[in-house]
Order: C-alpha cells, then sequence, then structure tokens
C-alpha cells in the first residue's frame, strides 16, 4: 500500500517556508564549488611570464596599478603575459608581517613597494636583491635620485655563539620620496616607501628591466600639496 501527497499550492508554500534554508545551502556551496574549480583550474602564466608587484598602501587598487604598468610592460617586457598589482592594506603590523612572511617564504611577488620598517626587515633576512651592481652599470638610471637610505648593512655570517662574523653593505630598496610621478599615475603616497626586487624571484631577465622602467615611469614634477 502507498500513500502519497498531493502536491498543491499550500503543500510546497509550506514546504519552502521550512526548508528555503536548505536551498540557500545548496546555492552557496554550489558557488563556492564552482569558484574552487575556477581557481584551480583556471589558466596562470608560468613564473617566466608573469610579473607580480605588491604595493603597500590603502589609496589604490589593482586596476588602477595595472593600467599604470600596462605600456611600460608592453614597452620593456613585451613577452610577459601578465603584469599584475596587488595592495598591501593592512595597517596591523602583526598582520602586516605574517603577510609578507608568507608571501617571500611561498615566492609570490617580484618588487615590492614597503615602508621602511617591512623594507629593512625583508632586507636584514636576505629576501632582496642587491642593486648598486645595476646603478653602477647603468641598468637603473637613477642620477639626482638620493639612495642612501636605500643601504643597508647585513649580517652575512655568524659565529657558534651567534655573534656576527662578518658584515656587508648593500643597496636593496630604492628610497621613492622623489618619485612623484607614483602619485598621479598609481595613486599611491609613495614617500617614505622604498622599491625592491625579491631575490628568489626567478625572473631577472624580465623583472629588472621592468623594474628599471616602472622606476623611469615613476619620475615627474612635484604637485604643490606635497609637503616636504
Amino acid at each position: 500500500m502507498r500513500i502519497s501527497t498531493p502536491i498543491t499550492k499550500e503543500s510546497i508554500k509550506h514546504h519552502l517556508a521550512y526548508s528555503s534554508w536548505k536551498y540557500a545551502l545548496v546555492v552557496i556551496a554550489a558557488v563556492m564549488g564552482w569558484s574552487l574549480v575556477y581557481t584551480t583550474t583556471a589558466y596562470r602564466s608560468p613564473q617566466e611570464k608573469r610579473i607580480d608587484v605588491y604595493v603597500q598602501s590603502a589609496t589604490t587598487t589593482s586596476e588602477i596599478m595595472e593600467q599604470f604598468f600596462k605600456p611600460i610592460w608592453e614597452a620593456a617586457v613585451p613577452e610577459m603575459e601578465t603584469v599584475q598589482g596587488y595592495t598591501l592594506l593592512s595597517t596591523d603590523e602583526y598582520t602586516t608581517n605574517m603577510q609578507l612572511t608568507t608571501y617571500v617564504f611561498a615566492g609570490e611577488g617580484d618588487i615590492y613597494f614597503l615602508t621602511e620598517q617591512y623594507f629593512k626587515n625583508l632586507a636584514s633576512t636576505g629576501a632582496c636583491l642587491p642593486l648598486e651592481g645595476l646603478v653602477e652599470d647603468g641598468t637603473l638610471q637613477l642620477d639626482g635620485i638620493d639612495l642612501q637610505k636605500g643601504y643597508l648593512t647585513v649580517v652575512d655570517e655568524y659565529d657558534e655563539k651567534d655573534q656576527p662574523v662578518s658584515t656587508s653593505r648593500h643597496l636593496y630598496g630604492i628610497p621613492l620620496d622623489s618619485f612623484y610621478g607614483f602619485m598621479n599615475g598609481m595613486q599611491v603616497d609613495n614617500r617614505g616607501l622604498y622599491a625592491t626586487i625579491m631575490v628568489n624571484n626567478q625572473n631577472d631577465d624580465n623583472v629588472i628591466p621592468f623594474f628599471s622602467a616602472l622606476l623611469q615611469a615613476g619620475k615627474g614634477e612635484k604637485e604643490n600639496w606635497v609637503n616636504e
């Protein structure tokens, strides 16, 4: 013997009233599942065909940065498939340190624009590429730019008691205080920021020429509103 309940408007209404949350969960699960599938299967340019720039700023967006990067990328490194910008927004010191540590150890980011504190933290661990050779051979054309604040002394070797045995001094970052073009082009208040290249970028042949062209594009006239 089979008992069946007829489907009526009242039964549908009653069912939806008590079970609508189930359908909402199904929709959410479907959306999240699709997002996960898309994220894991979407094409991502290989390391040698992409450049990622991380900027510590709360005034710009990825879209604004990438619009600024596009003509620079096409002229300097046209063989790159993507040049993308990312913002580091956190104002909390602990969170920002965790972000940077995670990115660096994961090999994320080729070029960083960082405040002095975080720039020095990274450079002191050996995460940043020494740049003085690139200045000396003319790869980075920075005549008239005061680079002294970008030099740091780091420990190269410790003894068995964790005491410094040898140190060296290198240019790890380019002080961006006078690169006023970034303020208009990227909408970044770059006063107090340092531009640096990660030593593990795995793409020196393209990252360095783009970095050089990016710095040239960042030069510009000082705006009236910019205070010393």
